[in-house]
């Protein structure tokens, strides 16, 4: 399902066994907290919490709001997506709300409506100092 090479990529030989999976043939509605990752196929309306990966398949119909390590999405979210890592959308993946990550990678086919924020991955936030303005109008080739 995800490309080769993707941060994404499933390990056939993984231990997937502290991982959640919602199955295509499956529904839930309420709230989902997990320590580990979560891999939803099915239908999926609440809130999700992970401090794992969480992968939003092909076939997912999601309506949520979403809190996790790292997001992949390959299907459809309604809902604003918050990630301390990345979120990754894949071709033919579709995010009808916002996005907050600290990196953010839109495949060609992918569909999002919504606004992203970057976050800074340092728990410092950083202020860059304006230039004095009153300090350089005398300056340049102009001023003569």
């Amino acid at each position: 399902m995800f490309r080769r090479g993707s941060s994404f990529e499933v390990n056939a030989h993984a231990d997937d066994a502290g991982e959640t999976i919602i199955n295509r043939d499956t529904s839930f509605q309420g709230t989902v907290k997990s320590g580990s990752g979560i891999r939803i196929y099915g239908t999926f309306e609440g809130e999700i919490e992970t401090t794992g990966t969480l992968i939003i398949g092909k076939s997912a119909q999601v309506v949520a709001a979403i809190n996790a390590h790292d997001i992949g999405v390959a299907g459809t979210v309604r809902g604003n997506l918050s990630a301390k890592g990345r979120v990754e959308m894949f071709a033919g993946g579709k995010v009808y709300g916002d996005i907050e990550a600290a990196s953010l990678r839109i495949e060609e086919g992918a569909l999002f409506v919504g606004q992203s924020l970057m976050k800074d991955r340092s728990s410092q936030p950083y202020l860059i100092e304006a230039p004095d303005v009153d300090a350089q109008a005398g300056e340049g080739p102009d001023s003569q």
